[in-house]
Protein backbone atom coordinates (compact mmCIF):
# COMPACT_ATOMS: atom_id res chain seq x y z
CA UNK A 1 0.00 0.00 0.00
CA UNK A 2 1.37 3.55 -1.13
CA UNK A 3 2.61 5.59 2.28
CA UNK A 4 0.91 9.39 1.77
CA UNK A 5 3.50 11.58 0.59
CA UNK A 6 3.30 15.37 2.04
CA UNK A 7 5.59 17.37 1.01
CA UNK A 8 5.04 20.05 3.28
CA UNK A 9 6.77 17.67 6.18
CA UNK A 10 9.47 16.02 4.40
CA UNK A 11 9.44 12.31 4.38
CA UNK A 12 6.41 10.30 4.03
CA UNK A 13 4.19 9.26 7.23
CA UNK A 14 3.90 6.11 8.19
CA UNK A 15 2.82 3.77 11.29
CA UNK A 16 4.43 1.68 13.18
CA UNK A 17 2.59 -0.97 15.32
CA UNK A 18 -0.18 -3.82 14.57
CA UNK A 19 -2.18 -1.38 11.80
CA UNK A 20 0.77 -1.17 9.46
CA UNK A 21 0.89 1.60 6.92
CA UNK A 22 -1.84 4.04 5.62
CA UNK A 23 -2.68 6.07 2.10
CA UNK A 24 -4.56 9.16 1.82
CA UNK A 25 -7.00 7.64 -0.29
CA UNK A 26 -8.38 5.15 1.71
CA UNK A 27 -8.25 6.84 5.00
CA UNK A 28 -11.31 8.16 6.56
CA UNK A 29 -13.17 11.16 4.98
CA UNK A 30 -12.08 14.31 7.04
CA UNK A 31 -15.30 16.73 7.39
CA UNK A 32 -16.03 20.34 5.71
CA UNK A 33 -13.45 22.74 5.55
CA UNK A 34 -14.93 24.90 8.16
CA UNK A 35 -14.71 22.00 11.07
CA UNK A 36 -12.16 22.92 13.90
CA UNK A 37 -10.18 19.74 14.29
CA UNK A 38 -8.52 18.91 17.71
CA UNK A 39 -6.13 16.59 18.51
CA UNK A 40 -8.47 14.44 21.56
CA UNK A 41 -7.29 13.97 24.67
CA UNK A 42 -4.34 11.34 25.93
CA UNK A 43 -2.12 11.80 22.76
CA UNK A 44 1.51 12.46 23.32
CA UNK A 45 4.01 14.03 20.86
CA UNK A 46 7.00 11.98 21.53
CA UNK A 47 10.39 12.85 20.21
CA UNK A 48 12.03 10.00 18.75
CA UNK A 49 14.65 9.35 15.84
CA UNK A 50 13.07 6.59 13.20
CA UNK A 51 15.18 5.11 10.19
CA UNK A 52 17.30 8.01 11.00
CA UNK A 53 14.55 10.62 10.67
CA UNK A 54 13.81 12.97 13.50
CA UNK A 55 10.49 12.45 14.01
CA UNK A 56 7.51 12.64 16.57
CA UNK A 57 5.58 9.61 18.37
CA UNK A 58 2.21 10.48 18.66
CA UNK A 59 1.64 7.87 21.09
CA UNK A 60 -2.09 7.46 22.79
CA UNK A 61 -2.07 6.76 26.41
CA UNK A 62 -5.90 5.09 26.23
CA UNK A 63 -4.45 2.36 23.62
CA UNK A 64 -7.19 2.78 21.12
CA UNK A 65 -4.44 3.52 18.59
CA UNK A 66 -1.20 2.52 17.52
CA UNK A 67 2.11 4.75 18.02
CA UNK A 68 1.83 7.06 14.79
CA UNK A 69 5.33 8.49 13.72
CA UNK A 70 5.10 11.87 11.79
CA UNK A 71 7.99 14.17 11.08
CA UNK A 72 9.14 16.56 13.24
CA UNK A 73 8.07 19.18 11.18
CA UNK A 74 4.54 18.45 11.82
CA UNK A 75 4.88 19.46 15.26
CA UNK A 76 3.50 23.55 14.12
CA UNK A 77 0.52 22.07 12.76
CA UNK A 78 -0.62 19.55 15.65
CA UNK A 79 0.01 22.63 17.94
CA UNK A 80 -2.54 24.70 15.80
CA UNK A 81 -5.45 21.41 15.81
CA UNK A 82 -6.63 22.58 19.16
CA UNK A 83 -10.27 22.70 17.73
CA UNK A 84 -10.27 26.52 17.20
CA UNK A 85 -8.42 26.87 13.65
CA UNK A 86 -10.55 25.85 10.79
CA UNK A 87 -8.20 24.54 7.82
CA UNK A 88 -7.96 27.57 6.48
CA UNK A 89 -6.58 29.75 9.82
CA UNK A 90 -3.97 26.87 9.71
CA UNK A 91 -2.97 27.32 6.39
CA UNK A 92 -1.91 31.09 7.03
CA UNK A 93 -1.04 30.59 10.78
CA UNK A 94 1.40 27.94 9.13
CA UNK A 95 2.71 29.99 6.13
CA UNK A 96 3.45 33.10 8.74
CA UNK A 97 5.43 30.81 10.66
CA UNK A 98 8.02 29.67 8.37
CA UNK A 99 8.08 32.60 6.11
CA UNK A 100 6.66 29.71 3.41
CA UNK A 101 4.92 30.66 0.39
CA UNK A 102 1.76 29.09 -0.37
CA UNK A 103 0.64 25.62 1.72
CA UNK A 104 -1.57 23.83 0.10
CA UNK A 105 -4.98 22.62 1.68
CA UNK A 106 -4.67 19.47 0.45
CA UNK A 107 -1.75 18.39 2.47
CA UNK A 108 -3.12 19.56 5.42
CA UNK A 109 -6.56 17.51 4.48
CA UNK A 110 -3.90 14.71 3.88
CA UNK A 111 -2.38 14.75 7.16
CA UNK A 112 -5.52 15.51 8.63
CA UNK A 113 -6.90 12.20 6.86
CA UNK A 114 -4.32 9.81 8.51
CA UNK A 115 -4.90 11.28 12.10
CA UNK A 116 -8.79 10.53 11.11
CA UNK A 117 -7.59 6.96 10.48
CA UNK A 118 -5.59 6.48 13.74
CA UNK A 119 -8.59 7.99 15.86
CA UNK A 120 -6.17 11.11 16.93
CA UNK A 121 -9.14 13.26 15.91
CA UNK A 122 -11.84 14.09 18.51
CA UNK A 123 -14.46 13.55 16.48
CA UNK A 124 -17.72 11.36 16.30
CA UNK A 125 -15.73 8.56 14.15
CA UNK A 126 -13.12 8.64 17.06
CA UNK A 127 -16.00 8.16 20.08
CA UNK A 128 -17.86 5.32 18.14
CA UNK A 129 -14.85 3.70 18.11
CA UNK A 130 -14.06 4.32 22.12
CA UNK A 131 -17.77 2.68 22.50
CA UNK A 132 -17.05 0.29 20.55
CA UNK A 133 -13.78 -0.66 22.55
CA UNK A 134 -15.41 -0.17 25.45
CA UNK A 135 -18.15 -2.65 25.12
CA UNK A 136 -15.55 -5.27 24.47
CA UNK A 137 -13.42 -4.57 27.40
CA UNK A 138 -16.56 -4.89 29.64
CA UNK A 139 -17.53 -7.95 27.96
CA UNK A 140 -13.87 -9.45 29.05
CA UNK A 141 -13.42 -11.18 32.24
CA UNK A 142 -10.16 -9.97 33.19
CA UNK A 143 -7.78 -7.17 32.74
CA UNK A 144 -5.04 -8.43 30.53
CA UNK A 145 -1.45 -6.81 30.75
CA UNK A 146 -1.41 -3.93 28.53
CA UNK A 147 2.96 -3.65 29.04
CA UNK A 148 4.17 -6.97 29.11
CA UNK A 149 7.04 -7.19 26.53
CA UNK A 150 7.01 -3.93 25.98
CA UNK A 151 7.43 -2.11 29.69
CA UNK A 152 8.82 -5.76 31.34
CA UNK A 153 9.53 -9.23 30.30
CA UNK A 154 6.98 -11.48 29.10
CA UNK A 155 8.48 -14.42 30.11
CA UNK A 156 8.02 -15.21 33.80
CA UNK A 157 11.11 -16.64 34.69
CA UNK A 158 12.67 -13.00 33.20
CA UNK A 159 10.53 -10.94 34.75
CA UNK A 160 11.41 -12.42 38.42
CA UNK A 161 14.74 -12.41 37.80
CA UNK A 162 14.68 -8.80 36.72
CA UNK A 163 12.51 -8.15 40.06
CA UNK A 164 14.53 -9.66 42.40
CA UNK A 165 17.57 -7.82 40.89
CA UNK A 166 16.52 -4.50 42.57
CA UNK A 167 16.13 -6.11 45.94
CA UNK A 168 19.92 -7.35 45.48
CA UNK A 169 21.28 -4.22 44.19
CA UNK A 170 23.62 -2.12 45.84
CA UNK A 171 21.49 0.69 46.36
CA UNK A 172 18.26 -1.91 47.37
CA UNK A 173 16.74 -2.36 50.69
CA UNK A 174 19.08 -3.97 53.59
CA UNK A 175 17.72 -5.63 56.86
CA UNK A 176 20.25 -2.77 57.99
CA UNK A 177 18.21 -0.24 56.34
CA UNK A 178 15.20 -1.27 56.89
CA UNK A 179 15.73 -1.50 60.92
CA UNK A 180 13.74 -0.24 63.08
CA UNK A 181 10.34 -1.02 61.21
CA UNK A 182 7.86 -3.49 63.64
CA UNK A 183 5.69 -5.42 61.47
CA UNK A 184 4.44 -5.04 58.31
CA UNK A 185 3.29 -1.47 56.99
CA UNK A 186 -0.51 -0.67 57.02
CA UNK A 187 0.50 1.63 53.71
CA UNK A 188 2.92 2.51 51.24
CA UNK A 189 3.56 4.92 48.53
CA UNK A 190 5.77 4.08 45.93
CA UNK A 191 6.75 5.21 42.60
CA UNK A 192 4.83 3.81 38.80
CA UNK A 193 7.39 5.05 36.88
CA UNK A 194 9.20 2.38 34.53
CA UNK A 195 10.98 -0.47 36.53
CA UNK A 196 14.63 0.48 34.80
CA UNK A 197 14.54 3.85 36.22
CA UNK A 198 12.58 3.46 39.46
CA UNK A 199 13.03 -0.83 40.42
CA UNK A 200 14.92 -0.19 43.27
CA UNK A 201 12.99 2.56 44.55
CA UNK A 202 10.11 0.06 44.31
CA UNK A 203 11.73 -2.45 46.28
CA UNK A 204 12.08 -0.33 48.77
CA UNK A 205 8.38 -0.38 49.80
CA UNK A 206 8.38 -4.05 48.96
CA UNK A 207 10.75 -5.04 51.29
CA UNK A 208 9.42 -3.88 53.97
CA UNK A 209 5.98 -6.48 53.08
CA UNK A 210 8.27 -9.46 52.71
CA UNK A 211 7.34 -12.04 54.60
CA UNK A 212 3.85 -10.61 54.98
CA UNK A 213 1.11 -13.23 55.58
CA UNK A 214 -1.84 -11.97 57.28
CA UNK A 215 -2.76 -8.73 54.74
CA UNK A 216 -5.95 -10.00 53.37
CA UNK A 217 -6.50 -6.98 50.76
CA UNK A 218 -4.26 -4.65 48.63
CA UNK A 219 -5.70 -1.33 47.97
CA UNK A 220 -4.19 0.15 44.98
CA UNK A 221 -4.66 3.68 44.50
CA UNK A 222 -3.23 4.49 40.92
CA UNK A 223 -2.53 7.76 39.09
CA UNK A 224 -5.05 7.88 36.00
CA UNK A 225 -2.89 9.47 33.06
CA UNK A 226 -6.30 9.94 31.04
CA UNK A 227 -9.35 12.08 32.04
CA UNK A 228 -12.26 11.44 34.03
CA UNK A 229 -15.78 12.15 34.51
CA UNK A 230 -15.87 11.11 38.54
CA UNK A 231 -13.07 11.49 40.83
CA UNK A 232 -12.29 7.34 40.78
CA UNK A 233 -12.67 4.44 38.38
CA UNK A 234 -13.23 1.33 39.71
CA UNK A 235 -13.04 -2.15 37.94
CA UNK A 236 -14.11 -5.79 39.06
CA UNK A 237 -12.00 -7.54 36.69
CA UNK A 238 -9.42 -9.48 38.25
CA UNK A 239 -5.38 -8.51 36.86
CA UNK A 240 -3.71 -11.00 34.34
CA UNK A 241 -0.13 -10.89 34.36
CA UNK A 242 2.68 -12.93 33.15
CA UNK A 243 3.17 -13.73 36.53
CA UNK A 244 -0.61 -15.06 37.36
CA UNK A 245 -3.69 -13.84 38.04
CA UNK A 246 -4.24 -10.97 41.17
CA UNK A 247 -8.20 -11.61 42.54
CA UNK A 248 -10.05 -8.11 42.62
CA UNK A 249 -12.49 -8.09 45.52
CA UNK A 250 -15.42 -7.13 43.22
CA UNK A 251 -18.19 -7.60 45.99
CA UNK A 252 -16.11 -4.32 47.36
CA UNK A 253 -16.34 -2.33 44.69
CA UNK A 254 -20.35 -2.98 43.68
CA UNK A 255 -20.54 -1.90 47.53
CA UNK A 256 -18.52 1.42 47.23
CA UNK A 257 -20.79 2.13 44.22
CA UNK A 258 -24.02 1.80 46.35
CA UNK A 259 -22.77 3.15 49.21
CA UNK A 260 -21.69 6.48 47.07
CA UNK A 261 -24.50 6.53 44.68
CA UNK A 262 -21.96 6.97 42.26
CA UNK A 263 -21.47 5.36 39.30
CA UNK A 264 -17.76 4.23 39.59
CA UNK A 265 -17.12 1.98 36.88
CA UNK A 266 -18.34 4.35 34.39
CA UNK A 267 -14.94 5.19 33.55
CA UNK A 268 -13.86 1.47 34.05
CA UNK A 269 -12.33 1.72 30.02
CA UNK A 270 -9.27 3.75 31.92
CA UNK A 271 -7.82 0.86 33.34
CA UNK A 272 -7.67 -0.57 30.37
CA UNK A 273 -4.45 0.29 29.24
CA UNK A 274 -2.84 2.49 32.78
CA UNK A 275 0.31 1.01 33.93
CA UNK A 276 -0.11 2.45 37.50
CA UNK A 277 -1.70 -0.46 38.87
CA UNK A 278 -0.36 -3.03 37.02
CA UNK A 279 3.26 -2.51 37.86
CA UNK A 280 2.45 -3.12 41.43
CA UNK A 281 0.53 -5.84 41.20
CA UNK A 282 3.96 -7.48 39.04
CA UNK A 283 5.63 -6.65 42.34
CA UNK A 284 2.71 -8.04 44.92
CA UNK A 285 2.67 -11.16 43.00
CA UNK A 286 6.41 -11.60 42.92
CA UNK A 287 6.59 -11.22 46.76
CA UNK A 288 4.04 -13.43 47.74
CA UNK A 289 4.21 -15.87 45.04
CA UNK A 290 2.62 -19.17 44.61
CA UNK A 291 -1.49 -19.87 46.15
CA UNK A 292 -3.93 -17.65 44.58
CA UNK A 293 -2.02 -14.95 44.51
CA UNK A 294 -2.41 -10.90 45.97
CA UNK A 295 -6.20 -10.18 46.22
CA UNK A 296 -6.59 -6.33 45.26
CA UNK A 297 -9.06 -3.59 45.15
CA UNK A 298 -7.98 -1.48 42.02
CA UNK A 299 -8.87 2.02 42.06
CA UNK A 300 -7.50 4.71 39.48
CA UNK A 301 -7.90 8.71 40.65
CA UNK A 302 -8.59 11.36 38.43
CA UNK A 303 -6.78 14.95 38.16
CA UNK A 304 -7.56 17.91 40.23
CA UNK A 305 -7.23 20.27 37.39
CA UNK A 306 -10.67 21.74 38.00
CA UNK A 307 -9.80 21.82 41.84
CA UNK A 308 -6.50 23.75 41.40
CA UNK A 309 -8.05 26.49 38.15
CA UNK A 310 -11.14 26.80 41.38
CA UNK A 311 -8.69 26.72 44.46
CA UNK A 312 -10.58 24.67 46.15
CA UNK A 313 -9.80 21.81 48.47
CA UNK A 314 -10.98 18.06 47.43
CA UNK A 315 -12.77 17.82 50.65
CA UNK A 316 -14.64 20.47 49.72
CA UNK A 317 -16.10 19.01 46.12
CA UNK A 318 -19.34 16.84 47.25
CA UNK A 319 -19.19 14.42 44.66
CA UNK A 320 -15.27 13.39 45.96
CA UNK A 321 -15.87 13.36 49.43
CA UNK A 322 -18.91 10.67 48.48
CA UNK A 323 -16.99 8.39 46.50
CA UNK A 324 -13.88 8.64 48.80
CA UNK A 325 -15.74 8.38 52.24
CA UNK A 326 -18.01 5.26 50.89
CA UNK A 327 -14.80 3.68 50.39
CA UNK A 328 -13.55 4.11 53.48
CA UNK A 329 -16.74 2.97 55.04
CA UNK A 330 -16.83 -0.29 53.11
CA UNK A 331 -12.96 -1.01 54.07
CA UNK A 332 -13.69 -0.55 57.84
CA UNK A 333 -16.53 -2.96 57.52
CA UNK A 334 -15.15 -5.64 55.76
CA UNK A 335 -13.01 -6.59 57.96
CA UNK A 336 -10.27 -7.41 56.33
CA UNK A 337 -6.95 -6.29 57.29
CA UNK A 338 -5.64 -4.33 54.45
CA UNK A 339 -2.57 -2.23 53.26
CA UNK A 340 -3.00 0.77 51.03
CA UNK A 341 -0.78 1.77 48.57
CA UNK A 342 -0.31 4.84 46.28
CA UNK A 343 0.73 4.21 43.25
CA UNK A 344 2.65 7.81 42.12
CA UNK A 345 5.76 9.68 40.64
CA UNK A 346 6.66 13.31 41.79
CA UNK A 347 7.90 16.10 39.58
CA UNK A 348 8.18 16.25 35.83
CA UNK A 349 10.56 18.41 35.05
CA UNK A 350 12.07 19.65 31.46
CA UNK A 351 11.07 20.37 27.56
CA UNK A 352 9.59 17.05 27.28
CA UNK A 353 6.47 18.29 30.33
CA UNK A 354 6.40 21.85 28.91
CA UNK A 355 9.59 23.70 30.86
CA UNK A 356 11.31 26.54 28.82
CA UNK A 357 14.91 24.96 29.19
CA UNK A 358 16.38 21.52 29.84
CA UNK A 359 17.00 19.95 33.30
CA UNK A 360 20.69 20.62 34.50
CA UNK A 361 22.83 18.41 36.62
CA UNK A 362 22.66 21.48 39.07
CA UNK A 363 19.03 21.58 39.53
CA UNK A 364 18.88 18.26 40.90
CA UNK A 365 20.29 19.39 44.45
CA UNK A 366 17.85 22.52 44.29
CA UNK A 367 14.99 20.05 42.68
CA UNK A 368 15.04 17.62 45.72
CA UNK A 369 15.01 20.33 48.54
CA UNK A 370 11.83 21.36 46.65
CA UNK A 371 10.08 17.58 46.99
CA UNK A 372 10.98 17.11 50.27
CA UNK A 373 9.30 20.24 51.57
CA UNK A 374 6.46 19.37 49.70
CA UNK A 375 6.55 15.84 50.99
CA UNK A 376 6.47 17.02 54.85
CA UNK A 377 2.93 17.44 55.36
CA UNK A 378 2.48 14.01 53.81
CA UNK A 379 4.93 12.65 56.28
CA UNK A 380 2.95 14.78 58.67
CA UNK A 381 -0.27 12.78 57.76
CA UNK A 382 -1.60 16.26 56.37
CA UNK A 383 -3.61 15.42 53.28
CA UNK A 384 -5.52 19.13 52.98
CA UNK A 385 -1.72 20.60 53.55
CA UNK A 386 -0.10 18.57 50.95
CA UNK A 387 -2.70 20.05 48.36
CA UNK A 388 -1.79 23.21 49.62
CA UNK A 389 1.40 22.86 48.40
CA UNK A 390 1.00 21.83 45.57
CA UNK A 391 -1.52 24.31 44.63
CA UNK A 392 0.71 27.24 45.81
CA UNK A 393 3.07 26.19 43.14
CA UNK A 394 0.29 26.25 40.15
CA UNK A 395 1.22 22.77 40.25
CA UNK A 396 4.19 24.01 38.00
CA UNK A 397 6.59 21.15 38.90
CA UNK A 398 3.33 18.37 37.53
CA UNK A 399 3.10 16.41 40.58
CA UNK A 400 1.13 13.66 38.42
CA UNK A 401 1.62 11.42 42.33
CA UNK A 402 -0.96 14.33 44.23
CA UNK A 403 -4.05 12.90 43.70
CA UNK A 404 -3.52 9.23 45.03
CA UNK A 405 -0.90 10.11 47.92
CA UNK A 406 -4.39 12.33 48.91
CA UNK A 407 -6.65 9.94 48.48
CA UNK A 408 -3.79 7.77 50.42
CA UNK A 409 -3.53 9.86 53.33
CA UNK A 410 -7.49 10.44 54.00
CA UNK A 411 -7.55 6.82 54.11
CA UNK A 412 -5.34 5.48 56.19
CA UNK A 413 -5.88 5.06 60.03
CA UNK A 414 -3.78 6.80 62.42
CA UNK A 415 -0.01 6.15 61.98
CA UNK A 416 3.57 6.90 61.59
CA UNK A 417 4.98 8.10 58.08
CA UNK A 418 8.53 7.69 56.96
CA UNK A 419 10.07 8.54 54.06
CA UNK A 420 12.07 5.27 52.97
CA UNK A 421 14.29 6.24 49.46
CA UNK A 422 14.06 9.40 47.42
CA UNK A 423 15.58 9.27 43.90
CA UNK A 424 15.43 11.02 40.60
CA UNK A 425 15.42 9.58 37.02
CA UNK A 426 17.59 12.51 35.69
CA UNK A 427 17.25 13.48 31.77
CA UNK A 428 17.57 17.27 30.28
CA UNK A 429 14.28 16.94 28.58
CA UNK A 430 12.75 14.70 31.17
CA UNK A 431 13.54 14.69 34.62
CA UNK A 432 10.87 12.72 36.91
CA UNK A 433 11.56 12.60 40.69
CA UNK A 434 9.67 9.72 42.86
CA UNK A 435 9.85 8.10 46.48
CA UNK A 436 9.06 5.44 48.61
CA UNK A 437 7.21 6.22 51.90
CA UNK A 438 5.87 3.77 54.63
CA UNK A 439 3.11 3.99 57.04
CA UNK A 440 3.20 2.21 60.20
CA UNK A 441 0.03 1.90 62.71
CA UNK A 442 1.33 3.92 65.39
CA UNK A 443 1.55 1.20 68.18
CA UNK A 444 3.39 -1.21 65.91
CA UNK A 445 6.60 1.19 64.31
CA UNK A 446 9.44 2.82 65.82
CA UNK A 447 11.52 5.13 64.80
CA UNK A 448 12.51 4.79 60.93
CA UNK A 449 15.44 7.28 59.45
CA UNK A 450 15.29 8.44 55.96
CA UNK A 451 17.76 6.47 53.40
CA UNK A 452 20.95 8.18 52.46
CA UNK A 453 20.71 10.01 49.09
CA UNK A 454 21.17 8.57 46.54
Amino acid sequence: MRRPRLSLFGESFATRGRQGTFSTEAAGHFGPMEETPRIRDGIEALPAVHEGRQVLVLHDRAGISSDLVVDRAAAPLLALMDGRNDLRDMQVALMRMGGLGLIELEEIKGFLRVLDENFLLDNARYHRRVAEVAAQYRRERVRRAAHAGRSYPSDPDELRSQIEGYFAAPEGPSASRLAGTSGPPCGLVLPHIDFHRGGTCYAWGYAALQGVSHTDLFVILGTSHLPMELPFAMTTKDFETPLGSARCASELVEAVCRTSGLDLLRDELAHRSEHTIEFQVLFLQHLLGGGEGPRILPVLCSGFHKMMERRTLPSADPEYCAALEALEEVLKGSGLTTCLIASADLAHLGPQFGDPRPVDPSDLARIRREDEAMLQPVLDGNADGFFRFVMAEGDRRRICGLPPIYAWLRLLPPREISLLRYDQAFHPQATVTFATLGAWAREARADTAASPPP
